[in-house]
């Protein structure tokens, strides 16, 4: 059974535009998937296969083209068990890496089981390139998952704010790596050059929400500092993490953070994301599903 939560029509706390603009025509939609948390749990694989099977019987009717995965998707055991899951999805799925893995060590491991369906990316979309992949902080080798591909004139940017070296609380917080080959440089080149203008044509996707609570005021600042000056090309910056649905707007920024519950907590939620085009620029109308 399916229980519709949320839509950017009914809810203003949740969307982008009381409406769609009439001259605007949909075009097609995607959906956010965060932390299903596929360890030793065979409730957690249910669920994720449930989400799964939803996405595929709705691929046609929703026009479903890209599913992303934002972080903590598995580890130990569970990281090729929930490749395998994935690899069921019918439309394109890209996956983005979470702070459990790292917390788990297996930084390594989910670069080698998802370098196949980054692969798959990179043979999908001609412009498909990966941020430097071994980069140095603080005396420590990060294997980075920094990622930017275009799908329907769209920029679709996944950006590793992840920790590492850090424990307990620490851990649980975003950091920038700025450093050499690091995530920060990698979002300032691809957003280097870009004019403002209100085309709302760049997806951002984290594990972390790129709003304070994850980054300090100073961190923050460090990003607004690349996005504000291109205000309305960022339409927004979707993450999970946080096991709640959540919508922040980054007014220095120039976008809105989008975070989504986990799939394994409590209710099972996906978020889908409806995308209008006038050919010039776009609109968004957010949906969460919840599925029994």
């Amino acid at each position: 059974m399916l229980t519709l939560l949320l839509s950017c029509l009914s809810s203003p706390a949740d969307s982008t535009a009381d409406s769609v603009p009439e001259e605007m025509d949909f075009v097609f939609s995607f959906v956010v998937l965060a932390d299903p948390h596929i360890s030793s749990s065979p409730d957690h694989q249910a669920r994720l296969e449930t989400a799964v099977d939803w996405i595929n019987s709705q691929e046609q009717d929703r026009s479903i083209e890209l599913v992303v995965i934002v972080g903590d998707i598995g580890w130990g055991a569970g990281l090729e068990t929930s490749a395998t899951l994935l690899g069921g999805l019918s439309p394109t799925w890209f996956p983005v890496l979470g702070d459990n893995e790292i917390a788990y060590g297996d930084e390594a491991r989910f670069q080698e089981v998802f370098a196949p369906q980054y692969e798959v990316l990179a043979s999908t979309y001609p412009d498909y390139r990966r941020g430097q992949v071994e980069v140095e902080e603080d005396g420590q080798t990060m294997i980075l998952q920094n990622h930017v591909f275009t799908h329907r004139g769209l920029t679709w940017v996944g950006l590793d704010w992840n920790a590492r070296g850090k424990t307990g609380l620490l851990s649980e917080f975003a950091y920038l790596h700025d450093v050499p080959g690091g995530s920060l440089p990698f979002l300032a080149e691809v957003l280097q050059d870009l004019e403002a203008t209100q085309a709302e044509d760049i997806l951002l996707f984290s594990h972390h929400p790129m709003h304070i609570g994850s980054f300090n005021e100073v961190e923050l600042a460090s990003i607004t500092d690349l996005t504000g000056p291109i205000e309305g090309r960022v339409a927004g910056a979707y993450a999970g993490h946080m096991h709640l649905n959540a919508t922040v707007e980054v007014e220095e920024g120039g976008y809105t953070a989008w975070v989504t519950d986990a799939t394994w907590d409590d209710e099972n939620t996906l978020r889908v994301v409806s995308v209008y085009s006038n050919g010039e620029r776009q609109r968004y109308e957010q949906e969460l599903v919840v599925l029994d």
